[in-house]
């Protein structure tokens, strides 16, 4: 077994413990997981009455687009929610002063927003497949399969998480976070698109695009966990003006640990 410095070590365990509770909260009230399910299904019935006549080589430029504007689709209401229960419990500024590694928290986000998407894509693929007989290509390389969508919606909720953390005290945050993802996310969903048609097609060259969006996906963490903490520490101090005092001095508090190195949890 490779050894891990204890700091790294300790990295991993805290997102797991806040990605785990995050996790542990959805499974109790299955709000977001619920919602998301009901549009990809919503979505896929449409796509059924619009496309179902077409003929298969048709339906077959069509599929990829399907798939990615469905799942950047329930990115985006999932993005709209990651950091709900710190806003509204007002425990963003609690967050910032515990000790706690930035870094977990962006990490534990993005955990939590690739679950909501794969189980999305769970229903999407295989309801694709059932409605359109051309999608059904799918099957004959699952692995390639997997990959895609693992590293597609990888991609997606990296860039989503950042802005989502800048937005998780705006008012206007469901509109902004649109206006701001979809541009972002473009490079992903362009890669994604292209890689969707070579596996229909049975393209030579689909590993070496699934390649490339792993590289992409390994640049897109690296810049999200860099911007993360300023991004982070910013939608703390931007507190509505009607926060009570205790808000506001959490808030200050939060502010002032920030800027001093954390005691680690073991």
């Amino acid at each position: 077994m490779a050894y891990l410095p204890p700091q790294r070590m300790r990295l991993l365990r805290q997102t797991w413990l806040l990605a785990r509770n995050d996790l542990r909260q959805e499974a109790r009230r299955l709000e977001l997981v619920l919602t998301a399910g009901f549009f990809t299904l919503v979505v896929v019935v449409m796509f059924a009455l619009a496309f179902f006549a077409l003929d298969g080589s048709v339906q077959r430029k069509a599929i990829p687009g399907m798939v990615w504007l469905c799942i950047a689709f329930v990115g985006a209401l999932t993005l709209t929610r990651v950091f709900d229960r710190e806003r509204e419990s007002n425990t963003l500024a609690a967050l910032l002063a515990a000790p706690v590694e930035r870094l977990a928290i962006y990490l534990s986000k993005l955990l939590v927003t690739l679950v909501v998407l794969l189980s999305c894509s769970a229903l999407l693929v295989p309801g694709l497949g059932l409605l359109f007989p051309s999608s059904q290509v799918f099957s004959a390389n699952p692995l390639a399969l997997v990959a895609l969508i693992v590293l597609g919606c990888l991609g997606y909720a990296a860039v989503g998480t950042l802005f989502a953390a800048g937005l998780a005290t705006s008012s206007g945050k469901n509109v902004l976070l649109s206006v701001i993802l979809y541009p972002l996310t473009t490079p992903v969903l362009l890669f994604a698109l292209v890689a969707t048609q070579r596996l229909l097609e049975g393209h030579p060259e689909l590993w070496g695009t699934l390649s490339q969006i792993a590289a992409l996906d390994v640049v897109l963490i690296g810049v999200g966990a860099w911007l993360f903490e300023t991004v982070l520490i910013g939608a703390a101090h931007s507190s509505p003006a009607h926060s009570s005092p205790a808000s506001n001095g959490s808030a200050r508090a939060a502010a002032v640990s920030a800027r001093a190195r954390s005691k680690p949890v073991n």
